[in-house]
């Protein structure tokens, strides 16, 4: 397995560490530990000066030196690793060494340091979902330990047993595969029904709704008993996002699994994504798997790439 993570020295990216040092992953797996940076001028904006062959120099060196160090306990636990430094925009530098290794996972914190000094800056979640080839694990804790699949139906989602099977991870572990109903809403032409027989025909849909949900729910959860996990299914109804967040907290899950079916620009802006919108404001870690966006072809100035394990 190969994965690519994104690392700054912020407590979100040492939570990730920690995440991926603690979680068994398949012999021989491959880890690419990415440091990136951009000058304050080009970060805030203004126009870029001349590089400055020292300070990168300077700024190539420290990252090296803390990715090899961060890098330690994952070598301690039979992982191989390698560490990159690049200039550029973290979510580009990302997207171009997870093309570059053909990556089957993006790994990032929540957030970045936010400051000057900060090699990760920002949050970079969001624009990996929308252009990853692969699937995003965004980490906010640091073990896993109940898992909670929330699927729609569509191609992401459905790849979810596929995908994690092929990985062989999380084994062990017990999941609950949800799906959200849609609210209960009266139609426009319900006020010139009988009061009765409206709310009698609303019922009978809306039961229908959810028993369709269920099937799908079901469906999803007999593919995961028989690649060999624990997996239980549930259906709620409301708002998917607020849905899948409460169930997370209920149900006590570390991690939370769903499609994307990507959107991006303008799209993302009007519409919104319920794994945007969960990204956001989980308080769990959330692994996205990608639909079909294919990346920006912007590739950011690899500076260095060492192997440390």
């Amino acid at each position: 397995m190969r994965i690519v993570m994104g690392v700054d020295g912020s407590d979100a990216s040492l939570t990730a560490l920690d995440l991926v040092a603690g979680t068994s992953w398949p012999t021989e797996t491959k880890i690419r530990l990415v440091g990136a940076f951009e000058l304050p001028a080009v970060r805030t904006g203004l126009a870029a000066p001349p590089s400055d062959p020292m300070a990168d120099d300077d700024l190539q060196r420290t990252l090296f030196d803390s990715l090899r160090r961060l890098s330690e306990p994952l070598q301690r636990g039979g992982l191989g690793t390698e560490t990159v430094v690049a200039r550029g925009r973290a979510a580009d530098v990302l997207l171009a060494e997870a093309e570059d290794l053909s990556a089957d996972l993006i790994v990032v914190g929540n957030r970045g340091l936010g400051t000057a000094a900060s090699v990760l800056l920002g949050s970079v979640s969001a624009t990996l979902v929308d252009h990853a080839d692969c699937p995003v694990l965004v980490a906010r804790r640091p073990r896993i330990s109940r898992i909670l699949v929330a699927t729609d139906g569509s191609q992401s989602s459905e790849a979810i047993p596929a995908v994690v099977a092929s990985w062989d991870v999380f084994r062990d572990l017990p999941i609950d595969v949800l799906c959200v109903a849609p609210a209960t809403r009266r139609g426009k032409g319900a006020a010139f029904m009988p009061m009765v027989a409206g709310i009698e025909s609303q019922l009978v849909d809306a039961s229908h709704e959810v028993d369709r949900y269920l099937v799908m729910a079901d469906e999803m959860a007999a593919r995961l008993v028989a690649a060999g996990w624990r997996a239980t299914s549930s259906v709620r109804r409301g708002e998917a996002a607020r849905e899948i967040e409460t169930a997370a907290l209920d149900l006590g899950a570390d991690l939370i699994i769903t499609g994307s079916r990507g959107l991006s620009g303008l799209q993302r802006l009007l519409l919104g994504s319920v794994a945007h919108h969960v990204l956001l404001h989980s308080q769990c870690s959330v692994l996205v798997m990608r639909g079909h966006v294919p990346a920006r072809q912007h590739r950011p100035l690899r500076l260095a790439a060492a192997a440390t394990g």
